[in-house]
């Protein structure tokens, strides 16, 4: 597409000799599209429909039927011819000019950067980003128009029986029962593409997400022994579609309706911060206190310490519900509005398998109720930012001594501990509405590694 125009903008405005405001904005095209990664999507997805078979028996024992020990090479198959009656009864790929666009991403932000007393340096920034054509399933092609969900279990009358023709409805097109058999059913004759089990588009590019966050750094170069860097972030990410890849977006709901799939992100992390640093005790050789390498300082002194830390929200989620409406293959329940939303602290979690609680409920069950049957589609939306996974906490730290053996020989005894607190970080809770456990955490699933730790001795001269 020659409307690939990408343009990046700029500014930096010294306030004061000490502060400096800059801001930017800029258009960057993505991978994705037609040519994802490199790679002709048309090629990899779409070949095969016209690309003929060979089918050879198995040998019945452990040597394949076809190698280079085989000198009966395998035939070119022929080409399936292109006719009216190609991919009928089967899942179809659908290819168009108004699919495949590349999606891309409008990026800003404006910051101010200030120099601040003890050599540290902070940034405040508003930074945000909004990306478009993302790769979606929210326009399915061949989905029957929720109004035909009126009809209930009539939707699951069989014309190969005859009790669809018995309560007075009509084959879509003559051959329907030989093409679909026991799956020529009413729901089926009613889609868009009757002659088809789906229509999938492998190049909608429907999705697009958007994202606004303040973010505050603060960093302290290396003096008197201290240096860190701390980040804060402080963010919101909404979008309509959660996957890189159309093959495997769940979709939309339902396509006549999409303003329940605009929500809060399945990676949105309200807030974070990460810390890390390293300080030197003012103690030993070359320091403000015992500067000896005498027993005093060899002993005492020489310490130091490091930090990494992380802190980050747990992302949101959204709810199901058992049943298939025709023809989204999922649902989700309604939402009742008087219950309030909201998630209970994961430390329940621990008192459950630690049996000190009968169940781990993370969130009011009553707040959705089952929709009355698989005929009537749930009003809930993707996501809900009250409905959180787990935080994340991890702190790593290592602990280094220096000892002294004359002018030119050092050793470093250096120990490291990641998960230093051997923190616990379960599963999220169950989202199925059907289920006896709604919204409680069943399985254990510990996503944290436990603590480990390493020592390593190093002698530099």
């Amino acid at each position: 597409h020659w409307g690939h125009f990408g343009p990046r903008l700029g500014f930096a405005y010294q306030i004061s000799p000490k502060m400096v405001v800059q801001g930017g904005f800029s258009v960057a095209f993505l991978n994705g599209g037609a040519y994802e990664y490199g790679t002709s999507k048309v090629a990899v997805n779409y070949g095969n429909l016209l690309v003929g078979s060979f089918t050879r028996n198995n040998t019945g024992n452990n040597t394949s039927s076809y190698g280079l020990w085989d000198k009966t090479p395998l035939p070119n198959p022929a080409p399936t011819p292109f006719s009216p009656s190609l991919g009928v009864g089967n899942q179809i790929n659908v290819l168009s000019r108004d699919f495949g666009y590349a999606p891309y991403s409008q990026q800003w932000n404006v910051n101010v950067q200030r120099e601040l007393p003890w050599n540290t340096f902070m940034t405040v920034a508003w930074v945000g980003n909004r990306v478009i054509h993302l790769p979606s399933q929210l326009n399915k092609i061949d989905q029957m128009d929720p109004k035909f969900l009126a009809l209930g279990s009539d939707l699951n009358l069989s014309f190969q029986d005859g009790s669809a023709q018995a309560k007075g409805y009509a084959l879509p097109y003559p051959n329907f029962v030989n093409d679909f058999g026991g799956s020529a059913t009413v729901a089926q004759s009613l889609v868009p593409y009757p002659q088809y089990s789906n229509i999938f588009n492998n190049f909608e590019a429907k999705g697009t997400a958007y994202y606004q966050s303040l973010q505050v750094q603060a960093e302290k170069r290396f003096t008197n022994g201290l240096s860190f860097l701390a980040g804060y972030t402080l963010s919101r990410q909404w979008d309509n579609t959660s996957s890189g890849f159309s093959s495997f977006a769940n979709g939309g709901i339902n396509k006549f309706n999409q303003r329940p799939e605009w929500a809060v992100s399945g990676a949105d992390e309200p807030n974070t911060l990460k810390v890390s640093g390293t300080y030197e005790l003012p103690i030993g050789p070359g320091k403000t206190y015992l500067n000896n390498k005498g027993v005093t300082g060899q002993i005492v002194g020489g310490w130091q310490v490091g930090w990494i830390t992380r802190y980050e929200a747990g992302t949101a989620f959204g709810v199901s519900e058992n049943g298939t409406p025709f023809p989204n293959g999922f649902n989700r329940p309604n939402r009742v509005s008087s219950a309030k939303l909201s998630t209970a602290s994961y430390s329940r979690a621990d008192d459950y398998f630690s049996g000190k609680i009968a169940s781990a409920q993370i969130f009011n069950a009553g707040a959705f109720a089952a929709t009355p049957s698989q005929f009537v589609l749930g009003d809930s939306i993707r996501n809900y930012a009250e409905l959180r996974n787990p935080a994340n906490y991890n702190e790593n730290v290592n602990v280094r001594k220096h000892f002294y053996f004359g002018e030119r020989f050092q050793g470093i005894l250096q120990v490291d501990y990641f998960n230093v607190f051997n923190r616990t970080r379960f599963n999220g809770p169950d989202t199925n509405q059907s289920n006896g456990t709604f919204g409680q955490v069943i399985s254990q699933g510990v996503q944290n590694s436990n603590r480990q730790g390493q020592v390593q001795f190093r002698l530099e001269f």
